[in-house]
């Protein structure tokens, strides 16, 4: 069984089952399983984007960690939403830059202006696979009429103008005549013409990263399909009225349809939208690791928010310079009054200390760890949370750990104090996804942070006194 390339959204006998991620799917047994007992499983989705066990001796699904819709057989689809509230998907995607993973089933997206580079790769893949279709199908070919004159006229002869051009000046050897021919060299084409060029100049000139050799390749192809048309110097056929969709097309090239509007899409940069469940525009099935998305949201955000505050640094613990390794050497004094012990030390790789987010300030210190959590909490966060990041937070010598969660429906949003462990103080922040004005959300979650930094950080000198601020 193959999905590939398959609208399976636009079928009428598909059936869309909603469930959230973690979350268990309603779905009978006999829907899923074959004759031979075996799941017949959408292919890349089993252990993947789904996961399967036995619970009470009846088999069970539950969606993973991705978000949007997923084909699960060729007549289920899943429809899963994130385990808490979130109001634009798409706003953070965009905001991070971050690639989706896709599938080769084709589903339907609403199309917005908030235009993304991140989009750019799954719009190519969708709109290959809808020109590998009209390549299958054939070409949308029109009749266009000729005019020509000659001494060996072919198909009409325009009487009234070989008499006023020719015959009333003696020339009895020679007519106008007309034909009508047929060709490809049309507006719809032309479109597609010039989506292909575009990215086309777009693949030549990337990086050489995965992926793109084969765009390539896969647009040259496109182009040797849409030789006899047009080059455009400017896609003028934007304004053809069935490039624009309110002249319909003839029925037997409705194929036209999704490359037609991936096509307008690409040319006029229009982007998607992750949110809605509909739409005019036909591509891969993108899907959004949202635990994932979440962490590098929170990040960035800050990032963008505290980048005016001249002495301090937003930094990724996951990677240079944020990271650093867990433990630090013994000077020669502490190793003295060691017993005896193993030299040399003990074989593996040295584990790092990794931090989602590392706060640092001008002079080397650290006033705020903190790690990212996409769990469910209501009062205090999981032990095993905290130990992790009090563990970083003694590394770093940072006066607070703090654990960042999404906000729970019913639960309050903001900074929340645990308490202290040793000389550590734990916090834990709230963020609302679901907020109105995101951004608005994020601004508020990064004054409350350099607050408490400045609470905390001491002074770079007695002389000093001066709190945290912007420049």
């Amino acid at each position: 069984m193959t999905v590939a390339h398959t609208n399976w959204q636009a079928e009428p006998d598909r059936v869309v089952i909603p469930c959230r991620e973690y979350g268990s799917i309603d779905v009978s047994p006999e829907d899923v399983l074959g004759p031979d007992g075996r799941l017949v499983l959408a292919p890349q989705v089993l252990d993947t984007h789904v996961k399967a066990d036995f619970h009470k001796g009846r088999l069970r699904l539950a969606a993973k960690g991705y978000s949007g819709l997923i084909p699960l057989t060729d007549r289920i689809v899943i429809q899963v939403r994130p385990r808490f509230p979130l109001r634009n998907l798409t706003h953070m995607v965009a905001i991070c830059g971050y690639d989706p993973s896709m599938l080769p089933a084709l589903r339907d997206y609403q199309e917005t202006d908030q235009w993304g580079e991140w989009l750019f790769d799954v719009m190519a893949d969708g709109f290959l696979a809808a020109l590998d279709t009209i390549g299958l199908n054939g070409l949308h070919r029109t009749y266009h009429r000729r005019v020509a004159a000659g001494s060996y006229p072919h198909g009409r002869i325009n009487t009234t103008m070989t008499v006023l051009r020719y015959a009333s000046r003696g020339i009895n050897h020679k007519a106008e005549y007309s034909w009508f021919e047929r060709t490809a060299d049309n507006a719809v084409n032309r479109c597609l013409k010039s989506a292909v060029l575009g990215l086309h100049h777009r693949y030549v000139d990337a990086p050489r990263r995965e992926g793109v050799r084969k765009r390539i390749a896969r647009l040259a192809e496109a182009m040797r399909l849409l030789q006899d048309v047009t080059q455009e110097s400017l896609p003028s056929s934007l304004a053809d009225p069935q490039v624009r969709g309110s002249v319909p097309l003839p029925e037997t090239r409705a194929y036209y349809r999704p490359a037609l509007a991936l096509a307008v899409a690409i040319l006029t940069k229009q982007g998607v939208s992750l949110d809605a469940d509909k739409g005019s525009i036909i591509m891969p099935t993108m899907l959004v690791k949202t635990e994932d998305l979440f962490e590098e949201f929170v990040r960035v955000s800050l990032q963008e928010a505290l980048s005016s505050y001249p002495t301090l640094s937003v930094l990724n613990g996951n990677e240079e310079p944020g990271r650093t390794r867990l433990y630090e050497d013994l000077t020669d004094t502490e190793k003295a009054v060691l017993p005896g012990h193993e030299e040399p030390r003990l074989s593996g790789k040295q584990p790092d200390a990794s931090p989602d987010i590392v706060f640092r300030m001008d002079d080397g210190t650290h006033p705020l760890i903190a790690d990212v959590k996409y769990s469910n909490v209501t009062g205090y966060a999981d032990r095993s949370e905290v130990e992790q990041v009090v563990l970083y937070g003694h590394r770093y010598r940072s006066p607070v750990a703090m654990t960042i969660h999404p906000r729970r429906a019913g639960s309050k949003k903001g900074l929340h104090v645990a308490g202290r462990i040793g000389s550590t103080i734990v916090a834990q922040y709230r963020v609302d996804l679901g907020a109105i004005d995101l951004d608005a959300e994020m601004r508020e979650m990064a004054e409350r942070i350099s607050a408490l930094i400045t609470s905390q950080h001491p002074s770079p000198s007695p002389a000093s006194t001066e709190p945290l601020s912007p420049a």
